[in-house]
């Protein structure tokens, strides 16, 4: 079981990603209404990485050996 303390570092750090992607998502959506499309996918693509960093690790790794299985039998194929 979870030590009350580390608890209590987890949920934090998890409201402080939660803050993170919402800010993101604003950048994301202001850039997008102004047309600044350079602005709005650097935006985007920091909200992913956030998202991702709250991710089971262990979900993120099985995911990367699918795409690389994948990457493999599509190179066999060629």
């Amino acid at each position: 079981m979870t030590e009350p303390r580390l608890r209590v570092r987890i949920v934090g750090v998890a409201i402080d990603q939660q803050h993170r992607l919402q800010q993101a998502a604003a950048t994301a959506h202001s850039a997008q209404e102004r047309g600044d499309h350079a602005v709005a996918n650097e935006a985007w693509r920091r909200y992913v990485l956030i998202e991702d960093a709250l991710r089971d690790p262990q979900e993120l790794l099985d995911e990367g050996v699918a795409l690389s299985k994948v990457a493999i039998d599509l190179w066999l194929q060629r």
